[in-house]
């Protein structure tokens, strides 16, 4: 099935309805986007490339008057849990081959085998609690500004970004390998903006940031050596007042961090203490109880995060907690223009629940359309709004090259195999290895998407 066959309904054109709107419209697929209000309508149709529809996307008339029978894929993100669930339940009836709804609520969210057994969903998103892990997974690496997980755990990909400091910087790619002796690899190098598939005498410089992958296991054998940071948090504080910071502060209490939260709404407090048990929960204004902290409290304090629903607030506690000397600051915002306030040399990291969610449906998505028949994209994910993906293959007996060594193969431009997976063992790729049927590839793009693994030949 080509791309340009594939049919996408999207009910609800709010930050990530339209965001995936967008992006399934350059990539080539005809988009249908359905909301019940008419300006947001005429205002998306005046920006992206798709049909908009005012009305109900969960009533059956108008999905049936839309041909949604005949979709690939539909998508419901509006802010109703309820419609989302009766949209997709209603367009699988019809006949849509997949759904995706976002699920908010957490009895619904605890349903998903339900949802999915009996009313047909194929997958189901919940934005905070995605947030939730992205945020986990990043405060692992204290020097890392994200993280995340291929092949079911075996593999990763740390981002960072390069300081004056660091014994990389100066540093060509292969004196990194030769002299430090690191089983990871450097797969794409952002500099000045602009991201790139570096080789082995690519220098790193300050300020780049730089991705990498390896084994789960080799980061913190490779951070050691490197002298990078790489020692997990042990006491956090968090300022947030809805379900991010309840998934948040229990998976860093299931993993024995010392977690105290802050809010200076008494009843929202009342409820985090029932649902984080563990926690230690401060009814107080975030920026006020930095000032009753002592040099010790602020000493012992690893990491800060900001997660209220206020933006401004957000960046303002961030960037008080950064020059108070936490390690680990990081921010939720929802409005990109927002980040101009932060100065260049900040290192605060900050994580959208929006984009969260709007990457993860999207590399979900592009996994079921890509896949065809033989199912070969494990999973994706989106890095700089699209420019970079990173991308797990499964390796078929009938893909093209394999038993190849890798310095034979032709490999199109800013297109690198990044990790192969062998028998659940990372291998990080060297010319002479090759592709072998079962094994996992993954594959970083820049700049251009890919359907299948035969298509990152020349």
């Amino acid at each position: 099935m080509k791309r340009s066959d594939m049919k996408i309904f999207i009910v609800g054109a709010g930050h990530i309805g339209t965001a995936l709107a967008a992006q399934l419209s350059r990539d080539g697929h005809e988009v249908t986007v359905i909301d019940r209000e008419e300006e947001v309508i005429r205002s998306l149709a005046d920006r992206i490339d798709a049909i908009g529809y005012e009305g109900n996307g969960a009533s059956y008339n108008t999905l049936d008057e839309l041909n949604a029978q005949d979709a690939d894929i539909l998508i419901a993100v509006t802010n109703s849990d309820e419609m989302n669930i009766l949209s997709c339940f209603t367009a699988h009836m019809l006949g849509a081959r997949h759904t995706i709804a976002r699920i908010r609520d957490e009895d619904y969210a605890s349903q998903n085998h339900f949802y999915k057994d009996k009313l047909g969903i194929s997958m189901i998103i919940n934005p905070e609690l995605a947030t939730a892990y992205e945020i986990f997974r990043t405060l692992r690496f204290p020097s890392a500004t994200r993280v995340e997980v291929f092949a079911g755990g075996k593999a990763e990909l740390v981002e960072t970004t390069i300081s004056e400091t660091s014994p990389l910087c100066g540093r060509s790619l292969i004196d990194i390998n030769r002299q430090m002796g690191i089983n990871l690899l450097f797969c794409v190098v952002v500099r000045d903006g602009e991201p790139f598939v570096p080789k082995g005498d690519t220098e790193i410089r300050a300020g780049d940031i730089v991705y990498l992958t390896g084994a789960a296991s080799e980061f913190h054998t490779s951070f050691k050596k490197l002298k990078m940071a790489f020692r997990p948090v042990t006491n956090v504080m968090i300022a947030g007042n809805d379900r991010i910071t309840s998934y948040l502060g229990q998976l860093l209490v299931n993993q024995n961090v010392k977690v105290t939260i802050v809010d200076d709404d008494k009843e929202i407090c009342e409820r985090f203490t029932q649902r984080v048990k563990k926690a230690a929960v401060m009814n107080e204004d975030a920026l006020r109880y930095f000032d009753l902290m002592t040099e010790q409290d602020l000493a012992n304090t690893d990491a800060f995060i900001a997660i209220t629903e206020n933006d401004e607030y957000n960046l303002i506690a961030a960037m008080y907690a950064e020059s108070q000397g936490i390690g680990k600051v990081i921010s939720r915002i929802s409005a990109k223009s927002r980040l101009k306030v932060l100065p260049k040399e900040s290192k605060i990291n900050i994580v959208s629940r929006e984009d969260v969610a709007a990457d993860r449906i999207l590399g979900y998505a592009r996994a079921l359309l890509n896949a065809e028949d033989k199912n070969a994209v494990e999973s994706l994910y989106r890095l700089m709004d699209g420019r970079i993906e990173f991308i797990e293959f499964k390796v078929s007996e009938s893909d093209k090259h394999i038993h190849v060594p890798l310095k034979e193969l032709k490999i199109r431009r800013n297109i690198l195999i990044s990790g192969i997976i062998r028998n659940s063992r990372m291998i990080i790729p060297r010319g002479d290895d090759v592709l072998l049927p079962y094994d996992t590839a993954l594959v970083v793009t820049i700049g251009q998407q890919i359907a299948s693994l035969d298509d990152i030949y020349e």
